[in-house]
Formats: structure tokens, C-alpha cells, sequence
């Protein structure tokens, strides 16, 4: 039998589903996916847009394009069918007003590890 070291599967499993839950959280905060009904539209038109930076932006629409909830071609940003359905205000079957409790939800739950003096 061979003696083999562990991969880290599945801690790197759930590092990306944890970015993935964070920038669709923030992505729900900052109405992204609402701004993109009308079409593809470059990050510094999505900061303009929602009045935030372009340069804090760019990682948040990359992080949303790796989870599955935007597209990008050209430089230019879209929902997909998937968020469109379920994360643009006014949609019937819009589920993104549910993010202010998700917030404190996470927040209440996984804030546990308190370190006033580090990190």
C-alpha cells in the first residue's frame, strides 16, 4: 500500500464556493445584475452606473462570470439566463431582496473567530 499525502479537494472546494456566495452577495448589495437588463455593458460603465470605482469592480464582475452568474466577451459584462430569471429587480421571480438577510445570516453564523488584537 502506497502511503500517499491528501489533496487539498476539498479545501479548495470550498474557498471557491465561499467567493462565489460572497460576489453574488455583493453583486445582489450593488443591483449588478438589475443594470445589466439592458444589455452588455463594460465595467467602467457598470461603476458609473452603480457609483462605485471601476478598479474594485473589475475582480467583483470577474468573481460573477467564474460563478456562473455573468458572462463576458470583449470586455463587455452580461447576465446569464439564470440570473436574469432570478436576480433583476421587477423580474416575477426576482430572489434578490433576499440579500440583506443573507448578510446578517452569514454574518450571525460565521463570525465566530474574534481576534481584537489580529487577524
Amino acid at each position: 500500500m502506497e502511503n500517499s499525502l491528501p489533496r487539498p479537494d476539498t479545501v479548495n472546494q470550498l474557498r471557491a464556493a465561499a467567493d462565489a456566495a460572497f460576489a453574488m452577495l455583493a453583486g445582489m448589495q450593488l443591483d449588478v445584475f438589475t443594470r445589466l437588463t439592458g444589455g452588455p455593458m463594460t465595467v467602467e460603465q457598470i461603476a458609473s452606473a452603480i457609483g462605485v470605482p471601476p478598479t474594485r469592480l473589475h475582480l467583483l464582475l470577474y468573481a460573477l462570470v467564474v460563478a456562473g452568474l455573468l458572462t463576458e466577451q470583449d470586455g463587455r459584462f452580461s447576465n446569464t439566463a439564470e440570473a436574469n430569471q432570478f436576480l433583476v429587480k421587477g423580474a416575477p421571480s426576482y430572489m434578490g431582496n433576499r440579500h440583506a438577510g443573507m448578510a446578517m445570516r452569514w454574518t450571525a453564523n460565521f463570525k465566530t473567530a474574534v481576534n481584537p488584537g489580529g487577524c
